[in-house]
């Protein structure tokens, strides 16, 4: 009987567990009511090279994708990042040990793309960049961009990305988190790993980490 009990309790809290293989994880409800002023994140913001590897709570994840460009409008589908013509083209891809992943702003959950560790594309030649345990790729589909020749398209690409960036660095300084916007990549290899078109750029990365001691 105690047998039996234990495998029920083990069960449920497996369960309530974000399963990080799954093709869809939910993220929690961003949590409003946390984190420094503005005025200390900005007065506390820096950027590191060397990155802790605990794994970020699930918590602090859904709220970091949250801020970095969630849905704080629901009713009018609007950003937490504004962009150009409200394109919203920046999309947010989640890479870890297991996989990579696209957050989805409107269900607020990531979906899986990849499978396996593909972190290795994000390695800059300063010896002393360690890998977190979590890289947020940002890519503009122009394709959003109602008008403009490509030019100009990729001006206002370059724009948005910078803008969810500082909202991710933002966030991270308010909750003692620390990350680096880093333009270097192998973009051939992510865009083949990620199937993206050819009106799909990979703009910016960001490694994000807590703070090491």
């Amino acid at each position: 009987m105690k047998k039996g009990v234990l495998i029920c309790l083990i069960f449920a809290f497996t369960t309530n567990l974000p399963a990080q293989n799954s093709e869809s994880i939910a993220l929690n409800p961003p949590s409003k009511d946390r984190g420094k002023s503005v005025m200390s994140a900005l007065w506390q913001r820096k950027s590191v090279r060397d990155f802790d590897t605990a794994k970020i709570t699930h918590q602090d994840l859904s709220d970091l994708l949250w801020a970095a460009n969630g849905i704080n409008r629901p009713e009018e589908g609007k950003r937490t990042a504004p962009s150009a013509l409200n394109a919203q083209d920046i999309d947010i891809y989640l890479f870890n040990e297991t996989g990579v992943y696209v957050y989805n702003a409107k269900q607020h959950t990531l979906e899986l793309v990849a499978k396996g560790d593909n972190r290795k594309l994000f390695s800059g030649p300063v010896a002393t960049d360690s890998h977190p345990s979590l890289i947020l790729l940002l890519v503009s589909d122009i394709s959003r961009f109602r008008i403009g020749e490509n030019t100009q398209k990729l001006e206002w690409a370059a724009m948005d990305a910078g803008i969810v960036a500082q909202n991710i660095l933002l966030f991270c300084s308010s909750i003692d988190m620390v990350g680096r916007p880093r333009a270097g990549m192998n973009k051939q290899s992510i865009k083949e790993l990620l199937h993206l078109n050819d009106q799909q750029y990979p703009m910016l990365n960001i490694p994000v980490s807590y703070k090491k001691d």
